[in-house]
């Protein structure tokens, strides 16, 4: 029997504090005034972030899904059997990316896929799985991101650019680590305190945060005509933050750059692959024959299933909701 959502309700908002805390202590800098306005940005990025031609977009047939999918799912509350898989190979990478969304979202599978494909190649090379909820258990929240597992999850309907690009910067912050966060080591600290400021009220929760947010700046600089320089009165003081932005700028290189004619290489991490493993939704499909020679992910007694790996166990970084706009 599945958890029901006030069962688990309790453990979630648990696991958000504790996956607050985790990253760190909130920083003591002040914050530009203007601070960089992310509505804003993302109205800016939109026109930029264009997602190439599909290839194909195929859904999987019921009853089968990746593994980090269904735990996910678990985990929110929700039954794996609601969920959709979908394979999308987009024109600049001949490998598919493997998306989940419960067939409940206010997100519609074009949403999605324009949202994920609108991001560079070289980002996207670095997330295995995008997973869509039609809300997360614990209320308030916009998305997860699985920085070891590569993956990222978002409720409702959030497809503002700038939040999927912070989204991505914590993988990006978890991949140039050294067995942790590149913003927990003293290259993005000694950055950090070169500056004087922060670059908005959010990065001021905690390293990680800040490093996010400096990804959004990033990249906007790089895609945005007339980047930071070009963004109109009232103008943040982009020389107050530049050393950080710079960083990160050189940092991720051209992975943060749109290209023409760039194409993904999908060697993200040794910790994962392009997908996890694929597994049957739960008995009932396989009693229908839906998945015959699949695994059926058994729970253990601390609730987690056997075949996820230790990257994907890792609590994970949640987003608030008032942080970004709901789209329509």
């Amino acid at each position: 029997m599945i958890p029901s959502k006030s069962q688990l309700l309790t453990a979630a908002t648990a696991a958000l504090l504790a996956s607050q805390n985790a990253s760190g202590q909130k920083l003591t800098k002040p914050i530009l005034n203007p601070e960089y306005d992310l509505n804003a940005m993302n109205q800016a990025f939109l026109p930029q972030l264009i997602a190439p031609a599909t290839t194909s977009i195929n859904k999987w047939a019921w009853g089968k899904l990746p593994e980090f999918c269904k735990s996910e799912s678990i985990h929110e509350g929700f039954s794996a059997y609601d969920m959709e898989v979908w394979e999308v190979t987009f024109a600049d990478c001949s490998q598919p990316w493997y998306m989940c969304r419960h067939n409940q979202s206010t997100m519609s599978v074009g949403g999605m896929i324009n949202a994920f494909g609108g991001l560079p190649v070289g980002t996207r090379d670095f997330i295995r799985h995008i997973v869509v909820f039609p809300d997360f258990m614990t209320p308030g929240i916009a998305a997860h991101a699985k920085s070891g597992s590569g993956d990222l999850m978002f409720g409702h309907n959030y497809i503002d650019r700038t939040l999927w690009i912070h989204e991505a910067g914590h993988i990006f912050d978890r991949q140039h680590g050294n067995n942790g966060d590149y913003s927990a080591t003293s290259a993005w600290l000694n950055v950090y305190n070169s500056d004087s400021h922060l670059p908005t009220s959010y990065a001021n929760t905690n390293q990680a945060e800040n490093f996010a947010e400096h990804v959004i700046l990033a990249t906007y600089d790089n895609v945005v005509p007339g980047g930071l320089a070009g963004i109109p009165a009232p103008t943040p003081d982009r020389q107050a933050v530049q050393n950080q932005y710079t960083n990160v700028k050189n940092l991720l290189g051209n992975k943060i750059r749109k290209i023409t004619g760039a194409t993904c290489s999908r060697q993200p991490t040794p910790l994962i692959g392009v997908t996890s493993p694929v597994v049957c939704m739960g008995p009932d499909a396989l009693a229908q024959g839906a998945c015959v020679g699949t695994p059926n992910m058994k729970r253990d007694e601390n609730g987690h299933d056997a075949l996820i790996a230790a990257a994907e166990k890792e609590p994970g970084v949640y987003e608030p909701a008032s942080r970004w706009t709901q789209a329509a």
